[in-house]
């Protein structure tokens, strides 16, 4: 399999249960990579735990301190010479094929030089919702605003979801929940480490870089996984948060400010829906989007 020439690299904080699980996975599956490397930034009881583990398990283990951009950079810094790197998150959930259908696409796509890197398929067992509806209107991807072709990134800074997909897609970006790059490829590029310690839309950031120099992303549609533990996202820091992040993107990259405010504008209307209807927490997500533009009038 192409795990024989992979480096896996793991970024955790204070999740020594989930990882030390997924770890025991992978023997399970039989899943043999080149070499883990563990990026922990976890509190002394949980790294305790975790070094103890990787160590039996002959398994690279670095102390560092708590931003993932910072942890999958570190990472990077320190994998030995091959040829496909993994980022996976230390609560992804695998199927007991999921890797043995990737593999099947990377025998497919692997020496396709306009391929950069290969995306799993999140599976979540929910219906499409009022405001994906709402998001996939053709007006909003006409202007530029939303997307709706999963993985792919409008000027404005919007991404579409890249979930449930019933056939394969060569997308614009791809999560770093679980990925795949070839090392080649991204050798020269680096997670953002401004973006915060839980570092929000650091892999579409990461994604653009290859998206600018025309290169894409093959998502495997059979190659699927869950990860039911998403963050809250109604607090009003995350408000705050995935402005300031898109704003940066969008300046970084040169795609549309106009573009980028009118989706804000939506996205305030809808978070602001969600608080009326849903749930009143989005109301603090709410008021954090319209304290962002304070900020970004600062700046």
């Amino acid at each position: 399999m192409f795990t024989n020439k992979t480096s896996l690299i793991i970024p955790t904080k204070n999740r020594s249960e989930k990882i030390i699980k997924l770890l025991n996975i992978f023997k399970t599956l039989n899943l043999d990579f080149d070499e883990i490397l563990v990026i922990d930034s976890s509190e002394k009881f949980h790294s305790e735990k975790i070094s103890k583990e990787c160590k039996l398990k002959n398994i690279k283990y670095f102390k560092t301190k708590s931003s993932t951009s910072f942890q999958r950079n570190f990472g990077m810094n320190n994998i030995n010479k091959n040829k496909y790197v993994v980022f996976m998150d230390d609560d992804v959930i695998l199927f007991d094929d999921t890797f043995e259908k990737m593999n099947k696409c990377i025998e497919k796509y692997g020496e396709d030089p306009n391929i950069a890197g290969f995306g799993f398929n999140q599976f979540e067992d929910v219906k499409q919702s009022f405001m994906d509806n709402f998001k996939s209107l053709k007006i909003f991807e006409y202007l530029n605003i939303y997307p709706s072709t999963p993985g792919k990134i409008a000027k404005s800074g919007w991404q579409s979801k890249i979930i449930n997909l019933e056939k394969d897609v060569v997308a614009d970006w791809v999560f770093t929940t679980i990925c795949v790059y070839k090392i080649e490829n991204i050798k020269n590029f680096k997670f953002d480490e401004t973006f915060g310690e839980y570092s929000y839309l650091e892999d579409l950031d990461f994604s653009l870089n290859l998206m600018k120099n025309n290169q894409k992303i093959y998502i495997s549609s059979e190659a699927k996984f869950l990860h039911p533990e998403n963050i809250d996202r109604s607090s009003f820091e995350f408000g705050i948060t995935e402005v300031i992040n898109r704003y940066k993107i969008v300046k970084k990259f040169k795609l549309s400010t106009i573009l980028f405010f009118v989706g804000l504008f939506l996205r305030f209307i809808l978070s602001f829906f969600k608080f009326i209807f849903f749930n009143k927490n989005y109301f603090l997500r709410s008021l954090g989007n319209i304290y962002s533009l304070f900020i970004l009038k600062k700046q």
